[in-house]
């Protein structure tokens, strides 16, 4: 009996690392009393899958996560809430059979930046940009998709979307049209997509049950 499990991870919990919070989320299953599925092994684990990580300091408002239950439980969602940390909290379950990971195919980002730290006149996606880290190269427009660009208040927003096979630091976006150097600058992923489609409209249409 599986769950899906929505989480969002905010405020000072996204500088915990993946590891760090997978180690929370795990623990937060343990402590609600729920009849979960041990991994086989000398070292039993709840049996958990999750989607891919956010770099360390982006907001994650789509932290889906996969549970194995022995069996469903009314109100798992409510035990889940009593039993969470602030900042790594459990917002909807769905009861049904899908797998995220078979799934999504990329995630949707925004950034937010004060207007003064950013000149989007010299934003080109034609730009070349190397990545070193994955030893990767291309235009802006190869792993930034979909990027739009919005007002609001004194920041702007920056949309953009991700393919999984491509995702790399948000900087590599928002660096060349910095006018500052000391700039605030906070990246969230707000959203898992299956072929353009968000996953929590897929979840909604397929699970046989949900808890809010």
């Amino acid at each position: 009996m599986y769950a899906i499990i929505k989480y969002k991870k905010y405020g000072l919990m996204r500088f915990l690392s993946a590891i760090e919070t997978s180690n929370a989320i795990e623990r937060n299953i343990r402590r609600s009393g729920l009849p979960f599925v041990l991994t086989e092994g000398f070292h039993k684990k709840p049996k958990i899958s999750y989607l891919d990580p956010t770099p360390t300091g982006v907001v994650n408002l789509a932290l889906y996560t996969r549970v194995d239950f022995v069996s469903r439980v009314e109100g798992a969602l409510s035990n889940l809430r009593t039993s969470s940390l602030k900042g790594i909290s459990p917002e909807k379950l769905w009861w049904t059979e899908l797998n995220p990971n078979k799934l999504v195919t990329a995630y949707a980002f925004r950034i937010l930046i004060p207007k003064k730290c950013i000149d989007l006149s010299v934003y080109d996606p034609a730009r070349q940009i190397v990545i070193t880290e994955k030893s990767k190269s291309g235009p802006i427009s190869y792993f930034f998709e979909n990027v739009q660009f919005s007002s609001r208040g004194e920041f702007f927003v920056i949309g953009y979307e991700q393919k999984r096979d491509r995702l790399i630091r948000a900087r590599y976006l928002y660096q060349p049209i910095l006018s500052e150097k000391e700039c605030f600058v906070l990246v969230m992923c707000v959203e898992a997509l299956c072929s353009g489609r968000r996953l929590s409209d897929i979840l909604e249409e397929s699970s046989w049950d949900t808890e809010f």
